[in-house]
């Protein structure tokens, strides 16, 4: 091995260990999530914990929603029937509903079917009796099978019925759902929350093969959507953009590095710091969160149009002398302009989101490591040419003009206010959601068809333990009720509708007549009725079952079916218990106004409004974030030039692409999102980057090199961020436009506020 090869072994050693060691960090770290709130802000109070935990697991979460279509009305009332009759026997559901009552119910699920008793005020009484048998002949003069037999024998009164009716997730109409589109719609409520993507992603192929298997001989289509569908989509999604976009992307930076330096093995050379940038981001991201989110991993490619600058930078002025040496003359220019980004994401860290915390880790990280490798690695690797002999040199100093930058920002600052009306920012928790806009549509429109309840307004109990959360939760009911006999509300479904507080579950039992009046009331009742003495056994042992058995608590309920729908309306949250009340057509104003009068431990909860309350003051405190980042910035640059003209320049070059970027991204989006913020940061430290090297005062030679590389930065950079754009998932195409024409107008502003001029030395 000769010296060189010596040398650059020894230069790779201590990189080519600490890979490994991030290898293995990885292969026990690394965990995948596609967790679609990981991009919502932190909680910062108790509403906005139940706001996202809603979002999460409430009864929204555990939805999905099918649309059947492609056949006549007649065909897909058939398709309904079978698909609910055999998903209803799937252990993933807890409920199959497509709008028709339930014939077929044999054994109503626990904990109703064995603390019916429990669950409501029932006033037996021999004349209340006579009144439930009387109704139940007549039921059956309308014909009926064994299983409705059953069902009177087990609970005369129908309180089972009536308890499953006010805990339904929609309103039972009795006839089948169809939405306007003309699909079938049937609402499945799954076990799993929408979090848990390995649950859903079993019960969307579960609903899949039902449906190809009832319709083999039907040309249906079929539309799944819900919080749990949308993450299964958006996890191969993912996957294939990811795929896609790196291939691109990679084809694209090949392409550049041929057209300006014609040297095969940089081809090679540059894709070692993309890769450590890469390696060490994810690592650092693995080691700091307990999962990394898909999302992540798919803006990690887009690290290759940040960090190919600096290899770029380094093979432009190498082609003189060696690459040592090359590097020690522009290193301070470019690690003033990779700190000065690694500043920005850094900020973005503490911005209250975990999703864009992962982003700012993981980017920040990603460019410190690349300009290292570049720095400290990547000159060995090269081969060391032989320097030209030198000669007389000119040098270039640059005339700074203000004039370009001046203009695009005036410009773009009208551009912006005429083109927004409803105000700059979108605050819309939707907006940070990865799920493209036609598929929320979608959902919208098979969800209205099913009459669900509308999951915006609710109201919020909480107490410090559970007793106190259900004996106050009774009284909100009982508040709600007059709410409803004033019009304010139709309906409400609330904890103690299904486990109510030991006191009135104790005064229910004692209300219950001993069995032998029972028993008496019975046979003089039925001996002159078509039923057997016998016929209501059932009854008399679930109503002994009741007086001897425990009272059902919250335990027993999450040992049952409905699980899903306890953990959806109670929340633990710190060391608060919260009771969540689902409201169906509420009158909103009047009814807001009421529940502010019911004491500070119960809240109205408007969700469309709270998340916009949340994403203001988590945007806000973003702004703030970046802009303390931006002073931390500016500081670094005077520090670094001490020229207060280059300074000034800099500046003004920055602000004005960060404006017009805002302005093409308000003209293409409408609004700014968060997402938008997190790449203009990444604008920031482009518009940074372009103009502190074409600000340098350099010998001509450099500023030939210095040309040659900002222009390969702007092209690769672009076209690298505009193939994202064109990503279907919306967090990529935000980020995608934002950068690549924030690229080519930073590239356009420094070049043209920079001219240069020579002079003999």
């Amino acid at each position: 091995m000769n010296d060189a090869g010596k040398r650059a072994w020894r230069y790779s050693l201590p990189w080519l260990t600490l890979t490994a060691i991030a290898m293995a960090v990885l292969t026990t770290r690394l965990q995948i999530s596609f967790d679609i709130s990981a991009f919502f802000p932190r909680q910062a109070n108790l509403t906005h914990e139940v706001l996202l935990e809603q979002f999460k697991n409430g009864p929204g979460s555990r939805i999905m929603l099918v649309g059947i279509n492609g056949a006549d009305r007649d065909r897909l009332s058939d398709l309904s029937y079978e698909l609910r009759a055999a998903l209803g026997k799937e252990a993933l559901f807890s409920q199959v509903l497509n709008g028709e009552f339930d014939e077929d119910i044999d054994a109503p699920p626990e904990p109703v079917a064995s603390h019916y008793l429990l669950m409501r005020d029932l006033a037996i009484s021999r004349d209340s009796l006579q009144q439930a048998i009387d109704a139940r002949l007549q039921d059956l003069a309308f014909g009926g099978g064994s299983a409705m037999l059953n069902l009177f024998a087990e609970d005369p009164y129908l309180v089972t019925l009536d308890v499953l009716e006010r805990l339904a997730p929609a309103e039972m109409s009795g006839e089948m759902w169809f939405a306007d589109d003309g699909s079938a719609v049937l609402m499945l409520e799954t076990k799993a929350t929408a979090v848990d993507i390995a649950a859903q992603s079993q019960a969307l192929s579960r609903v899949q093969q039902a449906v190809t298997r009832l319709a083999v001989d039907d040309a249906v289509t079929l539309e799944i959507t819900g919080a749990g569908a949308f993450g299964v989509e958006l996890q191969e999604t993912i996957r294939a953009e990811a795929q896609k976009r790196s291939i691109l992307a990679s084809l694209a930076l090949l392409i550049v590095l041929y057209v300006f330096f014609r040297r095969p093995r940089y081809l090679l050379l540059a894709s070692v710091p993309i890769a450590m940038g890469f390696l060490f981001g994810l690592t650092a991201v693995s080691l700091l969160f307990d999962s990394v989110h898909g999302i992540t991993l798919a803006f990690g490619f887009t690290l290759m149009g940040v960090a190919i600058d600096y290899p770029l930078h380094l093979f432009s002025h190498a082609e003189g002398p060696s690459g040592t040496a090359a590097m020690d003359r522009i290193w301070p220019t470019m690690r003033l302009g990779a700190v000065s980004t690694a500043i920005a994401y850094v900020a973005l860290a503490f911005s209250g989101s975990d999703g864009l915390a992962q982003l700012g880790v993981f980017t920040a990280v990603g460019i410190l490591v690349a300009v290292l490798v570049t720095r400290s690695w990547v000159p060995h690797l090269m081969s060391k040419l032989d320097a030209p002999a030198r000669g007389e040199q000119s040098q270039s100093t640059i005339a700074l003009n203000f004039l370009p930058a001046a203009t695009v920002l005036i410009v773009a600052l009208l551009g912006v206010g005429r083109a927004v009306d409803d105000g700059l920012w979108d605050d819309r928790l939707t907006s940070l959601s990865p799920v493209p806009e036609e598929r929320l549509l979608q959902d919208n429109i098979l969800r209205s068809s099913t009459g669900a309840l509308d999951m915006r307004y609710q109201v919020v109990v909480h107490a410090d333990s559970l007793d106190a959360l259900l004996t106050r939760s009774e009284d909100v009911d009982q508040l709600l009720q007059r709410a409803v006999d004033d019009g304010l509300l139709q309906n409400w479904q609330s904890l103690t509708q299904l486990v109510a507080s030991a006191t009135t579950q104790r005064r229910r039992l004692d209300a219950i007549p001993d069995e032998q009046r029972l028993q008496q009331w019975l046979q003089e009742l039925l001996a002159d009725s078509p039923f057997h003495p016998d016929a209501f056994e059932p009854f008399l042992a679930n109503v002994q079952a009741t007086r001897t058995g425990p009272l059902l608590d919250v335990d027993a309920v999450r040992a049952t079916p409905l699980k899903s729908w306890l953990d959806a309306h109670l929340l633990q949250i710190g060391e608060r218990r919260v009771a969540m009340i689902t409201l169906s057509m509420p009158s909103a104003e009047r009814l807001q106004a009421r529940v502010a009068e019911w004491g500070d431990d119960v809240m109205w909860l408007d969700l469309r409004q709270s998340s916009i309350d949340l994403m203001h003051d988590y945007r806000s405190g973003a702004v703030s974030t970046v802009s303390i980042a931006a002073i931390l910035i500016l500081l670094l640059l005077w520090y670094q030039r001490r020229q207060a003209v280059q300074v000034v320049w800099i500046t003004l070059t920055v602000v004005s692409v960060l404006a017009g970027t805002v302005a093409v991204v308000v003209l293409a989006h409408g609004q700014l999102t968060v997402i938008h913020l997190v790449a203009l940061l990444l604008v920031m430290g482009l518009g940074l980057d372009y103009a502190i090297f074409l600000s340098r005062t350099e010998s001509d030679q450099e500023r030939r090199a210095t040309d040659t590389a900002v222009l390969a930065c702007a092209v690769s950079t672009t076209l690298a961020f505009g193939l994202l754009a064109g990503s279907s998932i919306p967090v990529l195409k935000f980020i995608g436009l934002t950068i690549a024409s924030g690229s080519a107008l930073s590239y356009l502003v420094a070049v043209s506020g920079s001219r240069w001029l020579s002079r003999r030395v």
